[in-house]
């Protein structure tokens, strides 16, 4: 069987926030897309062309609306409904990537300075 679980949110305090995002886009890198029946595949295709569709629309909104993309954003390969990691940093709370669930290989990385504003920011969205 397969397993989903992406957390599509996080948020980063600022005075951590440059080194987290370049570990996360590190070891994003080393994650292998391709045939789910391979042990050393991390992920695999999506299910549809509907949601493959759905998932580029929505890199596409975060693009437009000048969120900054760290790595991925595009199709993997030709064949099937596979789609990069994708990592979105500088997003702001009124992003459509922030403020909707993704259901795809899709994180959006918003920085924080004090707790409240983040306990804000996660109950707006």
């Amino acid at each position: 069987g397969q397993c989903c679980c992406a957390g599509s949110r996080i948020y980063v305090q600022s005075g951590i926030y440059d080194k987290f995002v370049s570990a996360f886009r590190e070891r994003t890198q080393k994650n292998v897309v391709g045939d789910p029946f391979k042990a050393d595949t991390f992920q695999g295709p999506q299910v549809s062309q509907l949601q493959f569709d759905r998932i580029m629309n929505y890199i596409q909104s975060g693009k437009e609306a000048g969120a900054k993309i760290e790595i991925g954003g595009s199709r993997k390969g030709d064949k099937g409904y596979f789609i990069e990691p994708t990592i979105f940093s500088n997003v702001t709370s009124d992003m459509k990537i922030m403020q909707e669930e993704i259901f795809g290989p899709v994180c959006a990385i918003s920085k924080f300075e004090h707790e409240d504003e983040v306990i804000k920011a996660g109950n707006e969205t």
